[in-house]
């Protein structure tokens, strides 16, 4: 079977990961309490090492291998009793000492109170985090994105997913699309017409995207927007002059921006849809003003000083 897609590259995370000495098959490990949340042969608890690794013999004889400790293990007060569901009796000599030796590293744990506790190998503290995944394999000459993308919490993260997926050119294009062996009759763009629709030209080179961005410089009051890439508008606000509140509010216009062109563009391929540029601009001005007004803290903007692009 040939891994496509999404499970091809959660597959290739394994392998970026085991590079860096992180084997996640055996980075977590459970402390035995109730039983009932740790599966007896499948997960890391009597051992550093799984029982079906450790005892591969046993675990070919196991009717449900899937089974927790509770179901094989039972504290009583002399001591762990056991209760097994062998498919066929275990009777070879190699078999029983297999057995044997499970039954002394269990008895050997001692047994905690409460309920059953998770730990992860690669902390100190066996917490799992994102940035401690990210320290580990920025040691091991991990390379890092050139530029990496910002995110706005102004607004929502549906609209800032749009320009994070045209930067990288994820979006359903009609020439991504063939790319991808999709049969497309037409692939111009839906705006000009003249020219091969990927994400660069629908958001950058078309003319009706450069008119959408040059209105947005002199309402904003920046310099013309003159971009070569789609990194080029998602940096605009870098290079803006101004106080740190109207730069992110630039930021966020354009996120909502490249939104707005894309639906437009959406609704032009799959609803019969007429480019309209004043509509688009009035739009991209309302949303944005929308989302910004109620997800930061100037709850006093008005739309006079949103029309002004004048921030206090």
């Amino acid at each position: 079977m040939t891994l496509a897609g999404p499970w091809k590259n959660i597959i290739s995370v394994g392998q970026l990961v085991l590079h860096a000495d992180i084997d996640l098959k055996n980075a977590a490990s459970a402390t035995w309490a109730s039983g009932n949340n740790i599966q007896f042969w499948l997960d890391s608890w009597a051992d550093p090492i799984p029982f079906y690794v450790k005892f591969p013999e046993l675990f070919k004889a196991e009717r449900n291998k899937e089974c927790l400790v509770e179901d094989r293990v039972d504290l009583g007060d002399s001591g762990p009793m056991y209760s097994w569901d062998w498919e066929r009796p275990i009777l070879d000599d190699p078999v029983i000492l297999q057995l044997q030796h499970m039954k002394t590293l269990i008895d050997s744990l001692a047994v905690n109170m409460g309920s059953d506790k998770w730990s992860w190998k690669y902390d100190a503290n066996g917490c799992f985090t994102v940035a401690g995944i990210k320290k580990i394999l920025s040691s091991v000459n991990r390379d890092s994105p050139v530029r990496a993308f910002e995110w706005n919490n102004w607004v929502p993260k549906k609209v800032a997913i749009v320009a994070w997926r045209a930067e990288m050119e994820r979006l359903p294009t009609k020439c991504a699309l063939v790319a991808r062996n999709i049969p497309v009759q037409v692939q111009d763009c839906v705006f000009c017409g003249e020219v091969s629709e990927t994400s660069e030209h629908l958001f950058v080179a078309c003319h009706f995207a450069q008119s959408i961005w040059l209105s947005i410089a002199e309402w904003c009051n920046i310099q013309p927007i003159i971009a070569f890439g789609i990194n080029d508008l998602l940096s605009i606000h870098e290079i803006s002059s101004g106080s740190s509140k109207k730069r992110k509010a630039v930021h966020a216009v354009v996120l909502v921006a490249i939104w707005c062109i894309w639906k437009l563009r959406n609704e032009m391929v799959f609803r019969q849809g007429v480019p309209n540029y004043a509509k688009t601009l009035d739009e991209i001005k309302s949303m944005a003003y929308l989302w910004i007004k109620n997800r930061s803290k100037m709850g006093m903007l008005t739309w006079e000083d949103w029309g002004r692009f004048c921030f206090r």
